[in-house]
């Protein structure tokens, strides 16, 4: 069941980077061309265009693909600086008094609590994924160490940059019901309008954002096929033998890259019909990457409570470990209460937010899934036995030494 849902989660997640980073290409030109009309085929077709590129990169760029994420990271940074430095200049001011008490309850909710609660949707989604990067610690060195201070920085370094970006951005909103009005779908495109006055400044700013979004894209496919990899090579998925294989020549799960991308693309024809029902699968992502999460802390604090022995990695938190473990289920619980709510309270059909019900409804896929089939084949995660040359793993998988590590 946990493998499921990390895996509908993260496969969410992966069509949602897909999907925004199109949509924001879509937003620049609606910027620039008074006369286009958006539809969603339009939409579909520059999330098929995205995915390709990410699909070609993951394949045959694969070995540039650190070059990639470090001209990501670095972009990262100076655009950053850019952005800052471009909206202090030229925008509008807001007060302090406005950025630091006043409240806006957009959601309309009784409580400024339960709205501001509400509201957490979407910073938390920015912060999701941070367990990514273990997807890949079977081709890290020292991934024991490594990873573990690659997530802590991660969230220490972008929950900074991200403070301070969001102070800025308050200080220079300008015409709020404007920006939220905007018919490119993205407020912080009519942010940069407003604050340069010119389309080709704010096109370029836009730029930034979708470059930076383009180089987490490639290394989330990469970090979805891996999973997916893994969850087939210990028997959790139908046909797991299938795609439990690394390919010889290429050295990566090529299937699974390719099933990851297929869903991609399947699920953006939804789009074609209807954006909200598209909405109600990407909104699926936090809630389900939450559960995720808070299944193992969960025992893990159990366990500790128990003072069962918990065998540790090198790289641990020590007497803190427990007190971090308890607020995270805390943080966890509150979290997952909220996801599911809507915007607004008293909503239709079409405002809901779905992410609830399509939660439960794939749970009932993964319950009949192990119960016709996954409790027949499912061992846990595989150890590996064998030489250099060859690696079997206890569920009779087999991969190339040149894609394995040690775990």
């Amino acid at each position: 069941m946990q493998g499921w849902i990390t895996v509908f989660a993260w496969q969410a997640t992966a069509t949602s980077i897909v999907f925004l980073t199109a949509t924001q290409i879509q937003g620049v030109i609606i910027l620039n061309y008074d006369t286009y009309v958006p539809q969603g085929w339009h939409g579909t077709l520059l999330m098929w265009a995205v995915l390709l590129t990410l699909l070609v990169t993951n394949v045959w760029g694969i070995r540039f693909l650190p070059m990639i994420e470090l001209i990501g990271g670095i972009c990262h940074v100076v655009f950053y600086v850019m952005v800052l430095v471009t909206l202090v200049v030229l925008a509008p001011r807001s007060s302090a008094s406005f950025v630091f008490t006043e409240f806006v309850n957009g959601g309309q909710w009784a409580s400024d609590g339960v709205s501001w609660c509400v509201g957490l949707l979407t910073v938390v989604y920015c912060f999701v994924g941070f367990d990514g990067a273990i997807h890949m610690s079977e081709e890290v060195k020292d991934s024991a160490t490594t990873i573990p201070k690659v997530i802590m920085l991660t969230i220490l370094i972008n929950g900074t940059l991200a403070f301070g970006f969001a102070i800025c951005l308050l200080f220079t909103l300008g015409n709020i019901k404007e920006i939220l009005s905007t018919n490119t779908g993205y407020p912080i495109i009519a942010i940069f309008y407003q604050a340069t006055g010119s389309k080709a400044a704010a096109t370029a700013m836009m730029a930034g954002i979708i470059i930076i979004a383009f180089s987490s894209g490639f290394a989330l496919l990469a970090s979805v096929s891996r999973l997916t990899f893994a969850f087939a090579r210990d028997g959790g998925m139908p046909f797991s033998a299938f795609f439990a294989y690394v390919d010889p020549h290429y050295h990566i799960p090529l299937r699974s890259v390719g099933l990851v991308s297929v869903v991609i693309m399947l699920l953006s024809l939804i789009n074609i019909g209807s954006t909200i029902a598209l909405y109600a699968v990407l909104s699926l992502s936090s809630l389900a990457l939450y559960v995720s999460y808070l299944i193992p802390i969960s025992l893990l604090v159990i366990k500790r409570l128990r003072k069962q022995e918990v065998q540790f990695g090198p790289f641990n938190l020590g007497r803190w470990g427990l007190w971090i473990n308890l607020f995270a289920v805390a943080f966890g619980i509150f979290i997952i209460i909220f996801l599911p709510f809507p915007a607004q309270p008293n909503v239709d059909a079409s405002a809901l937010n779905w992410a609830g019900p399509l939660f439960g409804f794939l749970l009932l896929l993964a319950l009949a899934d192990w119960l016709f089939r996954g409790r027949f084949y499912y061992k846990g995660p595989s150890q590996e036995i064998g030489g250099a040359e060859e690696l079997k793993y206890d569920n009779g998988v087999e991969i190339s030494a040149q894609h394995a590590k040690s775990r």
